[in-house]
């Protein structure tokens, strides 16, 4: 299953995406500054890659 998580770099993000990706499911983070693998650059305002990724997703868990 492919979850998407908007603000997923704090705290609860950093544990949901670590149980989640264990699990065997395929997590993308969004965040306005990417730097590990599997983040996305996201603004919330204007269209771009993270759209494709929330498009194509079965789940999003918004924590922005």
């Amino acid at each position: 299953m492919k979850i998407v998580i908007p603000g997923g770099t704090g705290q609860v993000g950093t544990m949901l995406n670590r149980a989640l990706s264990a699990a065997g499911h395929e997590v993308v983070v969004l965040t306005r500054r990417p730097v590990r693998a599997g983040e996305v650059g996201w603004d919330g305002t204007t269209p771009g890659a993270w759209a494709a990724e929330i498009d194509g997703s079965d789940v999003v868990v918004n924590l922005a």
